[in-house]
């Protein structure tokens, strides 16, 4: 592993579990991760949570950190900040949804130099409707979106489960407040060209007691617009020819309609 070769030091990692009234998830969650990657540093960053989500979590051997501004964008923004030095940092959610035992996995890439960021490409176990119909189109809607305004990403732009480079953590200046944290995310490392490696790993149904806390149109609207946005500022002879391509076809159905 070139960090640990590079510096005649073991590699430090820390993993960041972002939650919200995970109380009932939690504490299995930190435990799989500490045994998955023993010697990491495992940190929970409590969204100003309603439940016991932090004293389970300490209970359990993690670091808490309070994160008073809601939406899962703080709280990325406040592990980015907290967890500066290390040389990678898992990012994962605290429900259950991604296995721990895939960790090493998706961290060696970073420790080898071969990324900067690697993404856990979401792959719901057959049967176990871990993840519903809309939210499945909606990704592939999104995605699309991303590759045609920006460009080609990874193929699931929305997962939650990824490990960052030193260099990654301690460069990026995030500006995102909810759940389109996970495109900005993308847009960095496409825009930057930081290499991405995509590994397929299980996505399960989260862990009975927690519900999701994503809302599919409402958040939707607020990542498309993030892809509008970020389209227009990177590449905008490109999102215009998108956008009026777009509006050529409509207007050719709404016609096609009228006669």
């Amino acid at each position: 592993m070139q960090v640990s070769a590079a510096s005649g030091r073991p590699p430090t990692i820390a993993v960041a579990i972002p939650c919200y009234n995970e109380a009932a998830a939690v504490g299995r969650v930190v435990d799989d991760f500490r045994a998955a990657l023993p010697g990491a540093e495992v940190v929970v960053f409590d969204n100003a949570s309603e439940d016991d989500t932090a004293a389970v979590a300490l209970a359990h051997g993690a670091r808490v950190v309070a994160v008073p501004e809601r939406g899962k964008g703080f709280v990325v923004r406040s592990a980015f900040t907290t967890l500066r030095g290390f040389d990678v940092v898992v990012l994962t959610d605290g429900d259950g949804t991604y296995p721990a035992e895939e960790a090493p996995r998706l961290i060696a890439p970073v420790l080898e130099g071969k990324a900067d960021m690697t993404v856990g490409a979401r792959r719901p176990v057959p049967g176990a409707q871990a993840m519903a119909p809309v939210r499945a189109l909606g990704n592939v809607l999104i995605g699309s979106a991303f590759r045609v305004l920006v460009g080609p990403g990874t193929g699931d732009l929305l997962s939650g489960y990824r490990a960052f480079s030193r260099r990654f953590v301690e460069s990026v200046d995030l500006r995102s407040e909810g759940f389109e944290i996970e495109t900005e995310l993308a847009v960095t490392a496409t825009a930057r060209e930081w290499p991405t490696v995509e590994i397929d790993v299980p996505y399960h149904p989260r862990i009975a007691g927690t519900e999701s806390k994503l809302r599919a149109f409402r958040d939707g609207r607020r990542i498309l617009a993030t892809i509008v946005r970020e389209g227009f500022r990177l590449r905008p002879m490109r999102a215009l020819a998108a956008i009026a391509s777009l509006a050529a076809v409509s207007s050719g159905l709404a016609y096609l309609l009228t006669r």
